[in-house]
């Protein structure tokens, strides 16, 4: 009698699903939306100004500016979308890839940032039936693209910035507040993992399966030990499936990271020269803006909120006030906010169940309620 090898995978991607499904429940957007007009309120108590707010001038001018970011958000998730259909070899069309990046940032909307990550991707992609080589490395590569894009130019902009850039009125690194303090320790963190990352994917894959896997066997990683062992397989997936690639993958992902995350920040951009038609819109201006928006980006990598709800909003205000005036800031914030997240939390409200259906059929439909 022929027996079948347990699959040492599939227990931890029901697992995950388990989550993913819990995560994704319509009813956990109730929290952050709650968190998102706790902050919006502290704002308008602490920085509300209605002649400041009278003044601003919503002409044909700023109503552009407006749409101009509008369109960033949208060449972010067709970005997002293009690199998803690179990575897995053009198994998906571009609708569905733009399908499943939807499905992707309600998910992240609805968990602490520094939660989900590489797991619910790997099981969305599972479910889709990615081959699993495919899969390492679409799951591998966007941790390395994505971390990368700060590695790099974090220390680019702070060698043409300085201080500056990392919040308004800081005059020396030894102004180590909440905002700079956080900065360096959040890029330090962020520079581990992605040397990590990047060592056990493109050069010593089986080292880092067998660290992983040693740590797995570990007491204290015992409920972390699936996991473990399942990326330490991913290593070597990812690695063999990576070197039989031709350099226009490459670059095409590379292609993709960047301009997904510079229409990340060049919409806050526009959105600030549509409110505060003050603001310089010569390059360097911009540029330095763009520099701002990086640093903070980076501090709120490991918000503990639901996609960052209620903290973002309080950050951007505080991040652009030697731009924007206060009172006027907390409408910028609520711009930005009401494109690049809620948005995805209605968006996400529609496709998310259709998805579930599809895949796991109406059963499982009733979950995401």
């Amino acid at each position: 009698m022929q027996t079948t090898t347990p699959d040492p995978i599939k227990p931890v991607l029901d697992e995950e699903g388990k989550k993913f499904l819990q995560s994704v429940r319509l009813s956990r957007m109730v929290l952050p939306v709650l968190l998102g007009l706790a902050a919006v309120a502290y704002l308008f108590y602490s920085q509300f100004d209605a002649e400041k707010f009278k003044r601003i001038d919503w002409s044909v001018s700023a109503l552009m500016w407006i749409a101009a970011a509008f369109g960033l958000l949208l060449l972010r998730h067709l970005s997002y979308a293009f690199r998803l259909r690179v990575l897995t070899h053009g198994q998906f069309s571009l609708w569905k890839c733009i399908q499943l990046i939807v499905l992707w940032e309600f998910s992240s909307a609805l968990t602490p940032t520094a939660k989900g990550g590489p797991f619910v991707m790997l099981f969305v992609l599972t479910k889709e039936k990615v081959p699993a080589g495919r899969t390492a490395v679409a799951v591998l590569y966007t941790m390395i693209f994505d971390s990368g894009f700060f590695v790099f130019l974090i220390p680019t902009f702070l060698l043409i910035y300085g201080p500056p850039m990392l919040f308004p009125g800081m005059t020396s690194y030894n102004d180590v507040g909440l905002a700079s303090g956080t900065f360096f320790v959040t890029y330090g963190m962020m520079l581990v993992y992605w040397t990590t990352i990047t060592l056990f994917v493109m050069a010593k894959p089986q080292l880092g399966k067998a660290i992983l896997h040693w740590l797995a066997k570990r007491p204290i990683f015992k409920k972390r030990a699936a996991r473990l062992d399942l990326l330490g397989d991913e290593f070597v997936l990812a690695a063999k499936e990576i070197r039989e690639q031709n350099w226009k993958f490459h670059v095409s992902v590379l292609l993709g990271t960047l301009g997904s995350w510079t229409a990340k920040f060049l919409m806050i951009n526009c959105i600030i020269i549509a409110l505060a038609p003050d603001t310089p819109v010569d390059g360097a201006t911009q540029a330095f803006i763009y520099a701002r928006l990086v640093a903070m980006f980076t501090i709120m990598t490991f918000s503990p909120t639901p996609g960052g709800a209620g903290l973002a909003e309080i950050a951007l205000a505080g991040f652009i006030s030697d731009y924007v005036p206060d009172g006027v800031g907390i409408v910028v914030a609520l711009i930005w906010r009401a494109m690049a997240y809620y948005g995805y939390l209605l968006v996400g409200a529609i496709v998310v169940p259709a998805w579930v259906n599809s895949v796991f059929g109406k059963k499982e439909v009733g979950t995401t309620e």
